[in-house]
């Protein structure tokens, strides 16, 4: 599954933080040194905390709320013409959002994704 630029982003700036810490530790003089860490760090863009939705969406790979839900009535068993039946939408509806699903999690298999319903929580002892 491809990571979303936000996330390589983060951790480049990861990386070159711990770069920069490593670096200082060679600086035998304290107030080079603490120049140089003031310098050089405040070069690493800032990251901003995740909103919300955007922590949801990252810890369920970016499927949005219904496809989630159809995910979920997967993993219960239920057909596409139950879901669409149950959500009131159009069996094509339901055959989108399980396409998309199954490429956001790169998976095979309406089995793959009740599975992935079931760890991730969305069913539950209904």
């Amino acid at each position: 599954m491809a990571h979303c630029p936000h996330e390589e982003a983060e951790q480049a700036f990861s990386i070159a933080q711990r770069v920069i810490e490593e670096l200082a530790t060679n600086i035998p003089d304290e107030s080079l040194r603490a120049h140089f860490l003031s310098s050089a760090t405040a070069l690493i863009p800032r990251t901003h905390p995740l909103s919300l939705l955007r922590a949801t969406k990252r810890t369920f790979s970016g499927l949005t709320p219904r496809e989630r839900e159809v995910s979920a009535l997967i993993g219960r068993g239920k057909t596409n013409r139950e879901i669409a039946d149950g959500l009131v939408v159009s069996e094509r509806t339901v055959e989108t959002h399980v396409r998309n699903v199954l490429t956001k999690l790169d998976l095979t298999s309406r089995t793959q994704i009740a599975a992935w319903a079931v760890k991730k929580g969305l069913v539950d002892d209904e």
